[in-house]
């Protein structure tokens, strides 16, 4: 009897607590509806609000194109601030912008969009600059949240450490601003550079240094890599740099001949071990493919067919890796950036020797009643952790269990865990509407744009954000 009162304890406790979430999910009241959506609403629920005993669910079979799935629910837009339980999946979800074409949402998916403790975020305005917002209340792009906007700043990253920082390039130069005092400073100009002046002196349409948008720089900013940029023979890269920020050194300097030239992006590595070179499969020379270099760019090592959806960062034993779409093989890879790895250059080639691992099966089959339908993007920010986000396309329907859903990966070599984290509400038939997950770089929080499946192609999109519980990691062990 005594243990009948216990659970039935336990059980109203867990309904008091999950209730006022699902308030959110459906024909019930929600806050905002009288008198309509107001600015200054209290923060997004956070871990604290999970009930016990809440866990995530687990992908049975991730290398399998047929697991559990969830068809999206038909749910009404959600308004600004309130948070909702996940209808599938139980995790906690919050509508965080408001719509205003595309100044409701993120960058991209390698990205944090959150600086170091979280208080800002970085929003992509409608003129295609960036601005800066606090995250205090919801929505977070209103204007009295604005912090600052970051003029002729180009490829913003935020700083790791200081919550202030905020890196990018401006031409030639790498600066970085104090988004507070509104200061910057000028960390690096190349132009200036003894290395680099003589190459500008010959070839004088060459006008920035680029990571081409999707690169970065280490994790402590020390080590650097760039494309230079002409603008004759259609912009195509003419150099790659490896540049050292505490030495003030310039460890390589590569010419990229004609045929080398399609090149997706290069960045370093996280801890500065390596060059990446995204390059496209249809070059010859030292850059074709997904290619590894070493600092001083001397030694180049193919390790994938080609480039496609992919981000930088670390397994589980803090191993540098780069997590990407296999054209060749129809999963999403864990690569090691190590000079053993090797590409598989046919679809029949196999696993065997190159290092790889497969981490989850997309499944484009057509023919298939589970065939995927989606695109996806990755987002490795969180130490050990990728997060895979996905984007249709109106009129197609969702039959593979990815379609319309956010999962996370734990980048475990041996043994990998995928886990299902929400469903998506979003329709794709514009670039800047597809999800573009990203995860900050603690773990805590996960955001994607979202329009609510309404007006596909109108790029009125706004942030949805999941609350990730405070043990999030030992519940994915």
């Amino acid at each position: 009897m005594r243990k009948r009162q216990l659970l039935l304890f336990v059980l109203l406790s867990m309904l008091l607590i999950v209730l006022p979430f699902w308030s959110g999910c459906g024909g019930g009241e929600t806050a905002g509806e009288e008198g309509g959506t107001e600015s200054n609403l209290s923060q997004p629920r956070g871990s604290e609000d999970y009930p016990p005993g809440f866990a995530f669910t687990v992908v049975p079979d991730p290398l399998s194109g047929d697991n559990p799935h969830c068809p999206e629910p038909d749910l009404p837009v959600t308004e600004v601030g309130v948070t909702f339980a996940d209808p599938c999946y139980s995790t906690h979800l919050t509508r965080v912008t408001d719509s205003d074409g595309i100044d409701g949402r993120h960058q991209y998916s390698r990205f944090d969009p959150f600086n170091a403790d979280g208080s800002m975020i970085l929003l992509v305005t409608d003129e295609g600059e960036y601005a800066v917002y606090a995250t205090a209340t919801t929505p977070y792009n209103q204007q009295e949240n604005l912090v600052r906007y970051t003029s002729d700043m180009q490829e913003p990253r935020w700083d790791r450490e200081d919550p202030e920082l905020l890196w990018g390039l401006e031409g030639f130069r790498i600066v970085r601003d104090n988004v507070i005092d509104g200061e910057r400073e000028v960390i690096k100009d190349f132009s200036s550079d003894p290395a680099i002046v003589p190459i500008l002196d010959y070839e004088p349409d060459i006008y920035r240094i680029t990571m081409r948008e999707e690169g970065e720089a280490s994790y402590d900013r020390r080590y650097w890599a760039f494309i230079l940029q002409g603008e004759e023979d259609d912009y195509r890269p003419r150099y790659i740099f490896c540049w050292d920020r505490e030495a003030d050194e310039m460890l390589g300097l590569y010419e990229v001949e004609p045929g080398e030239s399609d090149i997706d992006w290069v960045g370093m590595s996280p801890l500065g071990n390596w060059v990446l070179i995204g390059g496209m499969d249809g070059n010859s020379g030292n850059i074709v493919g997904l290619t590894l270099a070493d600092r001083k760019l001397e030694r180049f090592q193919r390790i994938d067919y080609t480039t496609s959806h992919a981000d930088v960062g670390t397994d589980t034993e803090g191993r540098e890796v780069v997590v990407m779409q296999n054209s060749q093989t129809d999963y999403i890879d864990l690569l090691p950036l190590s000079w053993d790895t090797r590409p598989i250059l046919e679809a029949g080639d196999g696993y065997e020797g190159t290092g790889h691992v497969p981490l989850l099966r997309l499944y484009y089959d057509s023919e298939s009643p589970v065939g995927f339908s989606s695109g996806v993007h990755i987002s490795c920010n969180a130490d050990g952790y990728c997060l895979v986000s996905t984007h249709i396309e109106p009129g197609v329907p969702e039959r593979n269990w990815l379609d319309r859903t956010n999962v996370l990966i734990r980048l475990d070599p041996e043994e990998p865990g995928v886990f299902y984290l929400s469903k998506i509400y979003n329709t794709t038939e514009a670039y800047w509407e597809e999800t573009h997950g990203a995860m900050s770089n603690d773990g805590s929080r996960i955001v994607w744009a979202c329009n609510w499946n309404l007006d596909p192609g109108s790029e009125d999109v706004f942030l949805l954000q999941l609350d990730m519980p405070a043990n999030w990691r030992e519940l994915t062990q």
